[in-house]
């Protein structure tokens, strides 16, 4: 038997084997959303809304895992190490790619043990202030004085390596400025410091200052999206305040360990693609301030490459280092 012969009678068989998974899938049991974040918060909130729709879609039971800790690790790596099989999803954030960046050493390689499935939508981000803080626009504050006795720049963040750190960081990078960045263990702690005064500004996820920016406790300076949001319309984006092409919103994406054969990929890609239309999937995203986006794995895969270099220059740049 030639080896021609031999590697055509292995593809082939490769493929057989891809095509009866595809067929079988999902009838072996449950299929578990990994949320490597608290119960209650908001990336678990827009799970919770995604699966029921999702497994009215694929006929089949599809739960939410919450395996909390830094960055969403631990659920990332359950899944790394998971059975290749499309039955245990990661539903992540961007600390996904950012995590790559920022930890020397995790139990995974993001690229190497992963590969996306859906590009889910993106949640924005806010810069926003005490009302008794100097800056009202972000001009304002860029040209308040360096950080020093006068803590004029002081800058609250959900942690250090959070988006909402990078996100200023890459503010930094691009303004030429500095901060003092003040890193709290999520974002909770930070806004009610700022609430109190003891720390003039905050950037983190629209979602948890909008409340307080409606009440007037907060003032809205600027967004991280691309595009204003519905949500404040007046509130002007980072992009269109000096820096075009700014976008350091916060994506929500689907990811299984690389071996998973593509068709049962495709068949998750497109179920998750049609749970994506459900009113009650929209309303949870628009909530935070978010959009829904959609794409191919592929697409995917070359968002989180991309932002794996971008995250790994912003922390070599600025000397950030994991907890």
């Amino acid at each position: 038997m030639t080896r021609a012969l031999l590697n055509c009678l292995a593809a082939f068989a490769v493929l057989a084997a891809s095509t009866a998974g595809a067929q079988e899938y999902p009838t072996k049991g449950p299929i578990r959303l990994v949320v490597g974040f608290a119960t209650g918060g908001g990336t678990d909130a827009i799970a919770r809304s995604l699966n029921v729709r999702l497994g009215e879609i694929l006929k089949q039971s599809v739960v939410v895992e919450n395996r909390p800790s830094s960055g969403g690790i631990l659920g990332t790596d359950a899944v790394a190490k998971s059975a290749p099989d499309g039955y245990t999803v990661s539903f992540n954030v961007n600390t996904h790619a950012i995590n790559q960046a920022l930890y020397p050493k995790l139990p995974y390689d993001t690229e190497r043990d992963l590969k996306g499935v859906t590009l889910i939508g993106s949640l924005g981000q806010m810069l926003a202030a005490n009302p008794n803080a100097e800056a009202s626009t972000l001009q304002q504050f860029l040209k308040l004085e360096a950080p020093g006795e006068n803590k004029k720049r002081l800058l609250a963040n959900g942690g250090i390596g959070a988006p909402g750190h990078l996100a200023a960081a890459y503010l930094e990078s691009l303004a030429g400025v500095k901060f003092t960045h003040v890193p709290y263990r999520g974002a909770g702690p930070g806004i009610t410091d700022v609430l109190g005064g003891q720390v003039p500004y905050i950037l983190s996820t629209s979602a948890g200052l909008l409340p307080h920016v409606r009440a007037g406790r907060l003032k809205a300076i600027a967004v991280t999206s691309p595009e204003r949001s519905p949500l404040t319309p007046n509130v002007p984006t980072i992009a269109e305040s000096g820096f075009p092409g700014y976008d350091m919103d916060t994506w929500i994406a689907m990811f299984v360990p690389k071996a998973t054969p593509n068709a049962v990929l495709r068949l998750l890609h497109e179920a998750t693609l049609e749970a994506l239309k459900s009113p009650l999937v929209k309303e949870r995203i628009e909530s935070q301030a978010g959009r829904i986006i959609g794409g191919s794995p592929e697409q995917l895969d070359a968002l989180v490459h991309e932002d794996i270099k971008r995250y790994t220059k912003i922390v070599k740049d600025f000397g950030i280092k994991a907890e």
